[in-house]
């Protein structure tokens, strides 16, 4: 009972000084804690008997946790599909993608000087075309 106090402790414990300094402290609570889990029940599996060390489940809590953070950092950066099969398609979608976004009619609240009441004015620090969130 002594060793599955520890890995809980060490998986609270983990994920805790993830989630503190974060920005995302509920995806660091997500990752922190799947990671820690997932760790110290395959560390459990492989080795049972290293598993009732002290140490050990805090070792696997951090490898845990650190692969989480790694694994989901190289999901949301990794390359689609379309860019790994060719680049060139994929750009040049892109590119016609966002052309008929900007050749797209006035919506029906503009004006007569062609600004929406309400709106930004264009600004160039914005690099494209403003999309609003509807409500």
């Amino acid at each position: 009972m002594t060793h599955l106090v520890n890995a809980l402790l060490s998986v609270l414990v983990v994920t805790g000084l993830l989630a503190g300094p974060s920005l995302r402290p509920r995806l660091a609570l997500f990752l922190g804690g799947t990671g820690s889990v997932v760790a110290n029940h395959l560390v459990w599996l492989v080795a049972p008997d290293l598993w009732s060390r002290a140490l050990t489940p805090w070792v696997a809590s951090v490898g845990g946790a650190l692969v989480a953070v790694a694994a989901w950092s190289l999901l949301r950066t990794s390359p689609t599909a379309a860019n790994l099969v060719d680049p060139q398609v994929a750009v040049s979608g892109d590119v016609a993608d966002d052309a008929t976004e900007q050749e797209d009619q006035a919506p029906s609240g503009v004006g007569a000087h062609g600004v929406a009441m309400g709106a930004p004015a264009p600004s160039s620090a914005t690099p494209g075309p403003v999309r609003r969130l509807a409500v």
